[in-house]
């Protein structure tokens, strides 16, 4: 059965298209080549956004009218799967970066959209995500503490920001903030930008995990940051009321993409033993099964990623999050659980560092945490199952 970036392409002009020829040229040339290095060094990859960067990829989601490709979620998602498929941190990360430039089109101003989305088209900037928090967690109700506060025109920002991806890539941070003295969020949550390099922001190196080792998720510490006025995103509170499933629309393309890379790879595995191997043999039974199994598994990620592809700008609220919930569930557990059977396939080479499954195994364990956690996943799926209501984020 054809990869997803196979079926969404049909979906496609031609000029898309020829994005989804383009991500997986890099993902599985260079990409691929350069994966296992990276994760061994636990080094940002650097090399791929370079790559990504001259391809014009950067400003894959910047909208037409601001100089970028303006892509729809189908294009996205076949692009985004193609990436992973050849190195999951590169894809993780393009994600965070192509979200922010999503929320930035639904609440910043005109001049805050040309000046951003400005650098991305012409400098090729990097876009971080930092919103997760130390204490507090996605799987419940997320309580922002960052603190900001008025500082005569501007603001002050203090607090911890926790798995930052892009953390020593990105020249700007979109960053979650409580104004300090308001009595909730819907008046006191403060979306802001934060340069890089400004006074008081202190990255910390200790991102040194078990997979996604390459995505440079650091802690980041905010020491009073001065923020501006323009570098305020939108009026406190308007994210609440905006659209936030572009993260999860990601995390089931990257996992997707996983999926696929650890299942491709044992395929290849399955058909050069059953060719040293007698037909009808235990031994080629076996590994009948154990490809049936991960046909299946992948079969059922591939769809749901494709039909919330597909179908994301068509549906009402409830129908989203039902959909959205259950493809990215389905996504990651496919990518654990293709990858585990890989292992299991291999037998001891498994675990060697010149074979990548290891790697697919270990990027795969991030998934059923990213938010929404799959446990959350099923609750929600099952509420809305139930004619109850269902939220995919809560916050306090």
């Amino acid at each position: 059965m054809a990869a997803v970036g196979d079926r969404l392409r049909e979906h496609m002009a031609e000029d898309q298209a020829s994005l989804v020829t383009a991500a997986r040229d890099l993902g599985q040339g260079p990409f691929r080549n350069r994966a296992a290095g990276f994760d061994k060094d636990n080094r940002f990859p650097n090399e791929n956004y370079d790559d990504l960067r001259d391809a014009g990829l950067l400003a894959l989601t910047v909208p037409k009218d601001h100089g970028g490709i303006g892509a729809d979620p189908v294009t996205y998602v076949a692009v985004l799967s193609e990436i992973s498929k050849g190195c999951a941190s590169t894809g993780l990360t393009f994600n965070m970066h192509c979200a922010i430039v999503d929320f930035l089109s639904q609440i910043a101003s005109p001049e805050q959209m040309r000046r951003y989305f400005g650098e991305i088209v012409e400098e090729g900037a990097i876009l971080a995500s930092i919103t997760s928090e130390p204490a507090s967690s996605f799987r419940d109700v997320f309580q922002v503490k960052t603190a900001i506060e008025r500082d005569g025109e501007g603001y002050r920002l203090r607090g911890e920001k926790a798995w930052c991806s892009l953390s020593i890539a990105a020249r700007y941070y979109f960053t979650w903030s409580r104004l300090t003295g308001s009595k909730d969020l819907a008046e006191g949550l403060l979306n802001v930008m934060v340069p890089a390099g400004r006074d008081g922001v202190q990255v910390q190196d200790d991102w040194d995990t078990l997979g996604m080792r390459a995505t440079a998720s650091n802690s980041i510490f905010f020491d009073s940051v001065r923020i501006e006025p323009d570098e305020v995103i939108g009026a406190p509170g308007i994210l609440l009321t905006k659209d936030l499933s572009f993260w999860s629309v990601g995390y089931t393309a990257v996992y997707t993409g996983i999926a696929e890379a650890a299942y491709e790879y044992c395929l290849d595995y399955g058909r050069e033993r059953l060719g040293a191997v007698d037909p009808g043999s235990p031994q080629a039974v076996r590994i009948e099964r154990q490809i049936g199994e991960m046909a299946m598994t992948v079969e059922g990620a591939r769809r749901a990623t494709e039909t919330l592809a597909r179908m994301r700008g068509r549906l009402g609220r409830t129908e989203l999050t039902f959909m959205l919930n259950q493809a990215k569930y389905l996504a990651t557990e496919a990518a654990c659980t293709i990858s585990q059977q890989g292992m299991r396939m291999l037998g001891g080479s498994g675990i060697k560092r010149s074979l990548p499954m290891q790697q697919f195994l270990r990027d795969a364990q991030a998934g059923p945490v990213m938010p929404p956690a799959n446990d959350r996943c099923v609750e929600t799926v099952g509420r809305i199952a139930l004619d109850l209501e269902g939220k995919t984020l809560e916050f306090s």
